[in-house]
């Protein structure tokens, strides 16, 4: 009895010095920073037409003191795990040293999926880094007109088991206060619903397509965007292209149990089972509901920083509000499961459809089904830059079209991706 005492004490002993250690990692942990001033005024959101807002200061937390190139226990691992649920999905690591490696990000982030029992996902379309292929590195050049990732998403919502977590390294960023990562809680946004719209969305399930973001003929799409670049190709084998895999609408977290919207216009086809224009109004007020400044936050960038995020928490996008200066980003994303709906059952695994063409928003085909837009649609690139005098152009019939990815009459220079407008136009 004694030695079994005695083994109990010391196993208590060192468990609490394994917590002692582990909360170090969050020693000056705080808000996230928001360089307002920094920030181009009038950056348009191009799904709703609306200048970017964020109101949600609560959504995300900086933790200055984690150095990513360190062994980390599993006890650090749920720490941070821990953390992140709490900070409703975001965690900044800042003060990063310059030596960190893209090797210290792949061993971060297989010890994060070890600890999780899954492991590191490369990306299902485009190739890998060459010195490590589970590194998505996603590049954009200098005045840039289509930019990866800078609409509305989760990442790989189209595969039969999504991401959890997204580990995500700039390595080359501009200035402080542009190109931001724009986040939303989609928990928040459940939330915040009626329980009336709560309940019809909660039976609803929607096909996700990986073809449309990156299929061949859209000049607005992902593809579009890696096209764009000298570095940034296709995989050979993409079989994902092929197939669109049912998920609900609303997923519930297998940490946390909150449930959230699970719906963008990037990787998002159409409700099962419903009509078409029933299909796209639903979805449609789903995806601004979500873009809705009080559950939105912002990540600005500094060099030698990295953040990680809870793809089954929130919703993202790129904001391309300055391309006149190259950056350069590097992904590892970590396996998740099939996404849990509220009765506890999982559709993606068994219910899947064929691909959807190449798109972005969208438009009726000849038969009457509304669809993502082809390449023959209208597109506007990087139309989110707007001239200083006209913040409040969402208000005017004139400019508003662009905003919205159509063609102008009266902005005829619409190629250059960046918009002539008249000072002189009284409607703005």
């Amino acid at each position: 009895i004694h030695f079994d005492l005695q083994q109990v004490f010391l196993q208590w002993i060192h468990s609490a010095n394994m917590n002692c250690n582990s909360s170090r990692l969050l020693e000056g942990r705080k808000p996230l920073m928001q360089p307002r001033d920094l920030r181009p005024a009038g950056t348009i959101d191009m799904l709703t037409g609306l200048e970017v807002q964020t109101t949600n200061d609560k959504l995300g937390w900086e933790l200055p003191n984690v150095d990513l190139r360190q062994d980390f226990s599993s006890d650090d691992i749920e720490t941070l795990m821990q953390a992140c649920d709490d900070a409703g999905g975001i965690l900044v690591f800042s003060n990063q040293s310059p030596d960190m490696s893209i090797h210290d990000h792949v061993r971060f982030a297989k010890k994060l999926a070890e600890v999780n029992e899954t492991c590191c996902e490369p990306h299902h379309v485009s190739k890998g880094h060459p010195n490590a292929p589970e590194v998505l590195e996603i590049v954009r050049e200098a005045g840039a007109h289509v930019v990866f990732g800078e609409n509305w998403h989760s990442d790989i919502s189209f595969a039969a088991q999504t991401a959890s977590y997204s580990i995500l390294r700039g390595t080359e960023v501009p200035r402080l206060g542009v190109n931001d990562t724009l986040f939303s809680s989609a928990e928040d946004a459940y939330d915040a619903l009626s329980p009336t719209m709560q309940n019809l969305l909660l039976d609803l399930n929607a096909y996700h397509s990986a073809n449309r973001a990156y299929g061949a003929g859209h000049p607005g799409n992902s593809r579009a965007a890696m096209e764009g670049t000298t570095t940034m190709q296709m995989r050979e084998d993409t079989p994902q292209l092929e197939l669109d895999v049912l998920q609900p609408i609303v997923t519930v977290h297998p940490r946390t149990g909150r449930r959230g919207l699970f719906a963008s216009p990037t990787f998002t086809r159409h409700i099962d089972g419903m009509k078409p224009a029933e299909s796209r109004a639903i979805l449609d007020f789903v995806y601004k509901w979500i873009a809705r400044p009080e559950f939105c936050t912002r990540v600005s960038w500094l060099p030698n920083q990295v953040t990680m995020w809870d793809n089954r928490s929130l919703s993202h996008k790129g904001v391309a509000d300055d391309c006149s200066e190259k950056r350069v980003v590097q992904r590892v994303t970590i396996r998740g499961s099939s996404p849990l709906n509220h009765r506890g059952q999982q559709l993606s695994l068994t219910n899947q459809i064929k691909a959807a063409g190449a798109g972005l928003f969208w438009e009726a085909n000849g038969e009457g089904e509304e669809q993502a837009s082809g390449g023959g649609a209208p597109f506007l690139p990087v139309s989110r830059r707007l001239h200083p005098d006209h913040v409040h152009h969402q208000r005017c019939t004139v400019c508003r079209p662009w905003t919205l990815g159509i063609r102008s009459a009266d902005h005829r220079p619409w190629e250059s991706g960046l918009p002539t407008i008249d000072p002189g136009n009284q409607a703005c």
